[in-house]
């Protein structure tokens, strides 16, 4: 929302929110690959009923690309949307396989 506020864009959303529980562990902590998509899975919600042919996701900084893969899923499986395109500021896949096509 900063990137659209400060770009003074208006821009439909899907609205995806990342849970904050008691043990909040982030992404950035877990080496294992299958930790980051299991900890992707549990941290975030799609709630919205916004639909939508195209969806772009933007996040700041990808490692193995298990949120942006999870949200995708999720987002395709409430039919959010039916195509989906990862975006991310800064990166890096290294000790990662490749992330998944959904």
């Amino acid at each position: 929302m900063v990137l659209e506020s400060e770009l003074a864009l208006s821009l439909a959303r899907i609205r995806v929110d990342k849970l904050i529980g008691d043990i909040r562990v982030p992404q950035k902590t877990l080496k294992k690959l299958n930790d980051r998509i299991e900890n992707a899975q549990h941290t975030f919600v799609v709630s919205s009923v916004a639909k939508f042919q195209t969806t772009l996701i933007i996040d700041d900084a990808v490692g193995s690309g298990a949120s942006i893969n999870q949200i995708a899923c999720k987002l395709k499986k409430a039919q959010n949307t039916r195509k989906v395109i990862g975006f991310a500021v800064t990166g890096s896949l290294n000790d990662f396989e490749i992330i998944s096509e959904v």
